[in-house]
Formats: C-alpha cells, sequence, structure tokens
C-alpha cells in the first residue's frame, strides 16, 4: 500500500505471528532494502531503510495509507537496542545445521525453526513443534517425533500419548512445568489416510537431519537428566543404535557429563492389547520416571 505522500514507504498487512516477523528482521530487509512498515495484530514493525523499529499492533481500522503510516512509526519506538528486543533472533531464511547450533537461547532457536527445512518432513506437515517448557529445566524428555494433535496445536506430547505421560509423570513426582519437553524429530511423519493422518516412524535420515535442533536445546539448557522416551529419541541423544529393553532403566553416563535415562515411548503403553499388560507397562514406566527425578538431587 504505497501512498503519494510518502512515495518510499510501503505498507504490509499480515496475520503472521509476531514470532515469524520478530525473527525474519535481516530477511525482509534484504528481500526490500526501502522503507516499509509490517503490521501484524500483535506487531508493527519498521524499516526506515537505516534501522529497524517495533511495537505492538496497531489498532482501529485506518483507511488513509498517510495516517497508517503516521501511525505506525509513532507506535513503533522501539530499536534494537531496547531491552525488549532481547531473546529476538534475525536470521536469515531456511536456517542451516550451523545457525542452529549457533543458536544463543531457546527463544532464537524457536525462531529459527518456524523456516526449518532440514528434510522433506517440513512439506506436508502443518508446522515445526519446537520444545516447550521451563528454559531453567534440570530435567528434560526427549521423544520420537509431534503427533497429530501436535502437528495441528504446535505444542509436543498433547495428544493421547502426551496425557498419558503427564498422568505418569505426576505420579512420579514430577511437573511438566519444571521440565522441558521435546522430540528428536520436529515435524510430523504420516501417510494420509481418508480424513486421517497415520503416522510414519522417521528414518535414520530424518532424525540426523533434525540432530542439530535437539543438541542445541541440550546446549542451552544444560540439563542434569535427560530421559529418552522410546527407541527414536534414544538414538538421537546417543548417537547409536538402541535396544530399548536392554538399556531401561538404569543411568547413563552421557558424553556431556550428565545423565541419561532410556525407557519407553508413552504411545507404547497405549498400543498393547489387554489391560494386564498395561497396568504392568504403566508401573515400569512411572518407575522410570520416578528413578529419572531423584537422580536430579544425586
Amino acid at each position: 500500500m504505497p501512498d503519494a505522500r510518502n512515495p518510499d514507504w510501503q505498507v504490509i498487512r499480515t496475520s503472521h505471528a509476531s514470532a515469524l516477523i520478530d525473527s525474519q528482521v535481516t530477511a525482509l530487509a534484504d528481500l526490500r532494502p526501502t522503507p516499509w512498515i509490517v503490521m501484524a495484530p500483535e506487531r508493527t514493525l519498521c524499516w526506515n531503510g537505516q534501522e529497524y523499529r517495533f511495537g505492538p499492533g496497531l489498532g482501529g481500522d485506518i483507511a488513509d495509507p498517510a495516517e497508517v503510516i503516521a501511525a505506525a512509526r509513532s507506535l513503533a519506538t522501539a530499536g534494537a537496542d531496547n531491552e525488549l528486543w532481547d531473546g529476538i533472533a534475525p536470521v536469515r531464511l531456511h536456517p542451516d545445521a550451523v545457525d542452529i547450533v549457533s543458536s544463543p537461547s531457546l527463544a532464537s532457536l524457536r525462531g529459527k525453526a518456524i523456516d526449518c527445512r532440514m528434510c522433506d518432513l517440513c512439506r506436508p506437515a502443518t508446522r515445526t513443534v519446537s520444545g516447550e517448557g521451563n528454559p531453567e529445566a534440570r530435567i528434560i524428555f526427549v521423544g520420537e517425533q509431534p503427533g497429530d494433535q501436535e502437528d495441528l496445536q504446535g505444542r509436543p506430547f498433547v495428544g493421547p500419548a502426551g496425557q498419558l505421560f503427564d498422568r505418569a509423570l505426576k505420579e512420579a513426582g514430577g511437573n511438566r512445568a519444571q521440565a522441558w519437553i521435546t522430540n528428536a524429530v520436529k515435524h510430523f511423519k504420516f501417510v494420509p489416510r481418508g480424513n486421517r493422518r497415520i503416522h510414519q516412524k522417521p528414518d535414520a535420515t530424518e532424525i540426523t537431519a533434525c540432530s542439530p535442533w535437539l543438541a542445541a536445546e541440550r546446549k542451552v539448557l544444560a540439563p542434569k537428566v535427560t530421559v529418552m522416551l522410546g527407541v527414536t529419541g534414544a538414538s538421537a541423544v546417543l548417537g547409536r543404535q538402541v535396544t530399548v529393553s536392554r538399556e531401561r532403566s538404569r543411568p547413563i553416563p552421557l558424553a556431556d557429563g550428565s545423565i541419561g535415562v532410556v525407557t519407553v515411548h508413552p504411545s507404547y503403553l497405549l498400543r498393547l492389547p489387554d489391560e494386564e499388560s498395561k497396568t504392568r507397562e504403566y508401573t515400569k514406566f512411572v518407575t522410570d520416571l520416578r528413578m529419572a527425578i531423584s537422580a536430579l538431587a544425586g
């Protein structure tokens, strides 16, 4: 929306989330070096050709382009040297492994992950599902990949397996709000079947392609205990093939000096054929989680 009284300025209206806009300011300037304003529900971002300034979303419905430009420039008063900019990561589109492992914070990782193209799983999936939880967590849980509900909601472990995990963690004396929950692979791998999306196990190539994300998360968090939920999570952390039945329920020293614990993925419990097996294996799962939590005090 150019304006005759402000010929150098272009106004772009978008519904994108502020995290995506914040993460791409450098790329946006590369695409259009002349002045522009990006207006979103939660963010107003201005580039005057020299510096970025941002502010909250511009309310109201202003029709006159000149008034829009004036209001947006007045609203966008915080620059890159402002404390409100802390944690926002200007990155190029489609980060590579070097971009990922050099991320200084979890907020930076989340911003970069929006545009992940490390493997082909990004194409059919709805979105990248990053880890979430307490940024000061001393214990992290690593699953396999997002499922259908995780892909739709953009959060890890919120489907049936996640609900079972939450119940078991609570019984073990843990608290999800004090942990970090993530996956070895950040996109949902599936095959369509009618109106359903059927989960498919990620292969070694996809796990390897996604490994910089998990490595960067663990580097930033520096947890004392890493709980590996299932064979994919364990293989991704340990960097080798894993048989869960052989290695579960015992502390494993990791290369960074922290402790690893292997256990089953909660989806395994959902697939068991009878209630007796489910009860027995659920009890073992809670015991594994309790052991991992107790290792925090060691």
